[in-house]
Parts: C-alpha cells; structure tokens; sequence
C-alpha cells in the first residue's frame, strides 16, 4: 500500500513496529513491518547460484531501512531483491557475498524479523560502521539534486564485483563521520 506523504498525513509508529496512519483525519489500517521471508529465500537461492556480481543499496522508508540488492548471473540473467532489513540481514548478505556464509540467510529465515523504527536515518548508522570498518572504498563526485542539494556517493568492496553501495545527503553529521574517518587513517 503506497501513500503520498504530505502536509495531510501523521504517521506514528507505536510499541509493536506498527505504522499507524492518519490521513485527513481518517485512520488507515496499520502496516506491520518485518522482513520478507519470501525475499531472503530468493536471495538464498540467487547466492546458490553464484552471481557474478552483485550490488547492495540502502534506502530509507519512514525510518525503517530498506535494502536492495541487485544480482547479475552470466551477464545474462539480472535480479532484484529489495526488502525490510535489520542489521542481521545485512551481516547474513555480506557473508553470502565473499561465498562464506550463504547458508546464514537459510537460518537467518528460520524465524520472523520484525524491524523496529529508527529516529534518525538508519543508513547514516550502517554508513558509519562501513566507513570505519578495514573495507576498502571508492568516493565518487558528488551527486547534485535538480535543488541544489548534495549527496555523498560512496562504494565499499566486498570481493570481486561485490559492492555496497550508500547515497547519502550531504550533511554536517556525514562530513563529521568522512572526516573523522579520513584522519583516522
């Protein structure tokens, strides 16, 4: 279900990672958010057989992290999964990308995953992590919005044609986090 947020709609996310939805003072039925179990048995059986290359983005869905990954088999065959994750998700696809721990996301889809809200940008968090983790990464030029604004483009390699992938505003806390990085090393 896909709403037009705007000045009209008040979403609230309760205890239970519930959004609650108010639109023009009509409540809307709850949308509970979890991890597609469907979405992790079809990457399972992508990793199974051994893509090529594969490309791991983040998005951010009204404070929930969102992950996208997209798959090249035989430079013929090009999938995409795209699901709720949670930091466990994200770990399991990093395994199954250097061929170490494909049957992680096997087990990882063994129980339900429920995603919990997060105030700020959750990719702002994940981008730290990978930032100051022994990854190496290449910072592409800027990218600039048709207004003006300005995003962080940033690739992290995991193996051979196996990248992570953020596209992130440039702000005061990613210029913090960048340079704190850069000083570091």
């Amino acid at each position: 279900m896909n709403f037009n947020v705007n000045n009209q709609v008040n979403n609230q996310v309760n205890k239970n990672n519930v959004i609650n939805f108010n639109i023009c003072g009509k409540n809307v039925e709850p949308q509970t958010v979890k991890v597609d179990q469907q979405v992790v048995t079809d990457l399972f059986n992508a990793f199974m057989a051994i893509p090529s290359e594969v490309i791991v983005k983040f998005k951010n869905e009204n404070g929930f992290l969102k992950i996208i990954v997209k798959m090249n088999h035989r430079e013929k065959f090009f999938r995409t999964h795209e699901t709720y994750a949670d930091a466990k998700l994200v770990e399991c696809i990093m395994g199954a990308m250097i061929g170490t721990q494909i049957g992680a996301l096997e087990t990882y889809n063994s129980e339900e995953h429920p995603i919990s809200v997060s105030e700020i940008d959750p990719r702002v968090d994940l981008f730290n992590q990978f930032i100051n983790s022994p990854l190496r990464c290449r910072f592409e030029a800027d990218f600039i919005a048709g207004n003006g604004d300005r995003y962080v483009d940033v690739t992290f390699n995991i193996a051979y044609r196996k990248q992570i992938k953020f596209c992130l505003k440039r702000t005061e806390e990613i210029d913090e986090i960048i340079n704190k990085a850069l000083n570091v090393a």
